[in-house]
């Protein structure tokens, strides 16, 4: 099975800091089948372990934006929560879910975000 775009962002942060999945299931107090079913998108990715998952990575000096992190998930879980988000927020989102805009246009957008969030992660660190 393919990794999804958040299990692929997993699978490379867990072999930068050297830990097997066995390891990781440990050290995180869960199953190997659990966190290998989340890195091959078997199952969505529950909130409460994207959060998990940065912190557990961010202690081991992986250095990744929460919202770049989450954004993963969410594209991996197709679906996005707007729990907690800001009036803004919610608006774009759903601008975006019902815009006409074409590919090349949302590549584009996409683009900025990305350069967005490096430069943020490049600036925390």
């Amino acid at each position: 099975m393919a990794l999804t775009k958040f299990g692929h962002e997993v699978r490379s942060m867990r072999r930068n800091v050297g830990v097997t999945l066995s390891k990781m299931a440990e050290d995180l107090d869960t199953s190997p089948a659990f966190l290998s079913a989340i890195e091959t998108g078997r199952n969505k990715i529950p909130h409460k372990w994207v959060e998990e998952l940065y912190s557990y990575f961010s202690s081991k000096g992986e250095s990744i934006s929460i919202g770049k992190f989450r954004a993963l998930a969410d594209q991996s879980n197709q679906t996005v929560s707007l729990d907690g988000l800001a009036p803004q927020h919610r608006a774009l989102l759903a601008g975006f879910a019902h815009s006409d805009l074409e590919q090349e246009q949302l590549a584009a957008i996409g683009k900025i975000l990305e350069e967005a969030w490096e430069k943020n992660s490049n600036e925390n660190s």
